[in-house]
């Protein structure tokens, strides 16, 4: 007899909805499944022989044929586990295959017909919705990843007779049976347990007013940041401070991050990310890690980055050949990988966030302090190399302030407690990046562009322009700098973000003073 049932796999980030047709027919008792198969995929054969056995389900002593559509899609993962298994159950007769209409089954079998949670089960969802699949069987422990789809109607199943039984119900006794299983799950996950990071207030910080403008404008335009000073001065804590200035992901964003984090095992149970992410790499960081790898591969740090912030602390640690990785996803928003199971395209709209000590010792040039020969400091700062600083929209020097002027700048509270300057605490700068925000989505309303730092550059003239007197000074500056096409480009993201902190409609040579300002600021520090 044969049978056949919907399923999700997995292909990189995207998901396909796949056929898993089983037939048992008379010959030589045998187990043989085909489709183009991974070794775990092959290996369900003995998982699926035992489970059934220990569900109470007696196998066939005939021919079982199992193909997994399309044969010409590489199989991977352990999804398959129960709509196999469930279709063998189904080629016997014991379940009619009207049960399976417009129903997507997976989920990995334990060898005690217990089923097991899977990865990817967003994506999975969002694509059999799209293709007008209305219900789904999933394990329990991802029902509430499934719930988060609301066209969706999700099962979660604990075992392999749970599912047998939900698929021999009519629509009536399913709905009761998900509702219970909802209950169950709810129940299961704990409502205390910690999903939000703990954030860095600006409102902590003190005496750094040019490194927050700094911070603010990387936020408010989604530009790329990189804070340049000695020891202790406060760059990691400016950089970890961004995400608490940041606006939330919009609902289209959060289900595109949601699934990236749901297809590497990194999704909180039953909730959507609507916080931007924040990843932070060690300096000891592969490329591979970096891009992503595998034959097929696994999202990267860049791609886990996406919409959020990738901030690479001590930026020149790290390998030059794993930071020129970011060369080609900083201007595309993408990464291209050729892997052996084929090439893939995945999202990587990050906004870069780095700190860096200016040589080895970190006191540069401080003299006094510094022991480093120029060719050490040469050496440690060209890790960094100029085509991926030339993508750096503001370096800004970041210097430590002493005692007594953190004193002086904190006003005394009861209990010795510092007060945080005016204006400058993180909900007054998210406020202001807010404004800034509205202004550029106004402005760039049906064009497909967010935010300035991610102005094309034939978009430039048409929304950075500027007056006469302006056009001389940008002309001179980029000049006496030596500005590249793409550095007067990014000058101008820049400049047009102050603009908008500041509420003008149009550039003035004041914002491209700053923005000039922040485009060199590396340049003391290279000898």
């Amino acid at each position: 007899m044969y049978c056949h049932i919907h399923t999700g796999g997995l292909r990189g980030l995207e998901s396909y909805v796949a056929q898993v047709e089983v037939d048992v027919s008379m010959g030589l008792p045998c187990f043989e499944m085909v489709g183009l198969l991974a070794s775990e995929v092959k290996e369900a054969r003995e998982r699926i022989r035992v489970a059934l056995r220990n569900a109470g389900v007696k196998m066939p002593a005939e021919k079982i044929t199992v193909n997994i559509s399309p044969a010409g899609i590489h199989k991977a993962g352990t999804a398959f586990d129960l709509p196999v298994a469930v279709g063998i159950v189904a080629a016997q007769g014991m379940l009619l295959p009207t049960c399976f209409a417009g129903v997507l089954v997976a989920g990995e079998l334990g060898l005690d017909a217990s089923v097991k949670p899977i990865r990817g089960v967003l994506p999975m969802v969002l694509e059999g919705v799209r293709q007008g699949i209305t219900e789904f069987v999933l394990p329990l422990g991802n029902l509430s990843e499934g719930m988060l789809v609301e066209e969706a109607s999700v099962m979660g199943v604990e075992s392999l007779e749970e599912a047998i039984r939900y698929l021999r119900c009519d629509g009536q006794e399913r709905e009761t049976m998900r509702k219970k299983a909802a209950l169950q799950r709810k129940a299961a996950d704990n409502p205390e347990e910690p999903d939000e990071r703990e954030e860095v207030d600006y409102g902590d910080l003190y005496g750094m007013r040019e490194a927050k403008l700094a911070a603010l404008t990387s936020a408010a335009g989604f530009h790329n940041v990189l804070f340049i000073g000695p020891p202790g001065a406060g760059k990691t804590m400016l950089a970890r401070g961004l995400p608490s200035i940041l606006p939330p992901l919009e609902p289209a964003e959060r289900r595109e991050v949601s699934a990236i984090y749901s297809v590497a095992g990194r999704l909180p149970k039953g909730k959507l990310i609507r916080r931007r992410p924040f990843v932070s790499p060690h300096h000891t960081v592969s490329g591979s890690a970096m891009a992503g790898g595998g034959t097929v591969p696994m999202p990267g740090m860049v791609t886990l980055a996406h919409r959020g912030v990738l901030f690479l602390d001590e930026m020149a640690q790290f390998r030059r050949a794993t930071l020129d990785i970011l060369r080609q996803p900083m201007e595309d928003g993408r990464i291209f990988l050729a892997k052996g199971g084929g090439h893939f395209v995945y999202p990587a709209d990050f906004m870069l966030a780095a700190s860096a000590n200016p040589c080895p010792c970190g006191f540069y040039p401080d003299r006094n302090r510094c022991r480093c020969t120029p060719w050490e400091i040469h050496q440690y700062f060209s890790r960094i190399s100029g085509p991926l600083l030339d993508r750096i929209d503001l370096c800004c020097s970041v210097q430590p302030v002493s005692f007594s002027g953190l004193w002086d700048l904190g006003r005394r509270r009861p209990g010795n407690a510092l007060q945080a300057e005016k204006g400058w605490d993180s909900a007054a700068m998210r406020e202001r990046v807010m404004a800034a925000r509205e202004r550029q989505a106004h402005r760039y309303a049906g064009t497909g562009i967010a935010v300035n730092g991610r102005l094309r550059a034939g978009d430039i003239l048409r929304y950075c322009r500027l007056g006469e007197k302006e056009q001389r000074y940008m002309e001179e500056a980029s000049q006496s700098l030596h500005c590249s096409a793409r550095a007067c480009h990014r000058v101008l993201r820049v400049a047009r973000t102050l603009a908008d902190l500041e509420g003008a409609e149009e550039i003035g040579i004041g914002h491209l003073g700053q923005a000039l300002h922040y485009r060199k600021g590396e340049e003391p520090y290279r000898t």
